[in-house]
């Protein structure tokens, strides 16, 4: 599990690395373990000096940060996967100027926070900027999705995403639960004690760590970095 949990700072740390490199420059990332990742923690803490109001700056970042790839006049929905089965809950994509802007309508976009609001403690507000308001912590996601998510825990599954009825938590989905993975070891790096993996997903913690979880270390392995990940 260990040498587990050292794979993952590493490859979280070696993916951002590859993109920014002067970024990291000044971190030691011959560290393992809980060095490497006290050493991130401090990195990110100390250099995030931008903090986003909710609205509208978060509107703003999100059309451009989960741009699609591929149309730039759509972004990307978190949690889903299908434009053209004719089920707009299901869109993977949507017009970026649709955004909710509480009107009622179906075919809107909201904020979706993946480590939930009330999960974290204390729970994260948006009332003031940040951690409640941390861009890398909100996703685009069609309106519908994003309520039958609501605060559930994610859980291990297969497919789509999906409501674990059973047990009352959810799934992500094959094509997002990287995504979490890594959102959830960020927030976790961030803001430490106030959300933990553990608070927001159901698995086995890590011996070396009892706040993190095998499940984020799986999805992580699973589901390697996507373009918009990237992007």
């Amino acid at each position: 599990m260990k040498k587990t949990l050292l794979f993952f700072m590493l490859l979280w740390s070696v993916v951002v690395f590859a993109q920014i490199p002067s970024y990291y420059n000044d971190v030691n990332l011959t560290l393992t373990g809980t060095a490497l990742k006290n050493e991130l923690s401090t990195k990110i803490i100390t250099t995030h000096t931008t903090n986003l109001t909710y609205t509208p700056a978060v509107w703003d970042a999100l059309r451009l940060t989960d741009l699609d790839p591929n149309d730039n006049t759509k972004v990307v929905l978190i949690y889903g996967w299908d434009d053209n089965d004719g089920d707009i809950t299901n869109d993977r994509t949507r017009d970026k100027t649709l955004q909710d802007t509480g009107s009622g309508a179906t075919f809107v976009w909201n904020r979706e926070h993946v480590f939930s609001k009330s999960l974290a403690n204390p729970p994260l507000v948006t009332s003031s900027a940040g951690a409640g308001t941390d861009a890398h912590n909100l996703r685009p996601a069609d309106r519908t999705r994003n309520t039958s998510r609501s605060n559930r825990k994610f859980a291990d599954g297969s497919g789509t995403a999906s409501y674990i009825t059973a047990e009352g938590y959810w799934y992500p989905g094959d094509e997002w639960k990287g995504d979490v993975a890594r959102m959830m070891m960020y927030m976790y790096l961030r803001y430490g004690n106030q959300t933990l993996p553990t608070a927001v997903g159901v698995g086995t913690p890590v011996a070396s760590d009892n706040n993190m979880i095998m499940l984020f270390l799986e999805w992580n392995a699973e589901d390697p970095v996507s373009a918009i990940e990237l992007q």
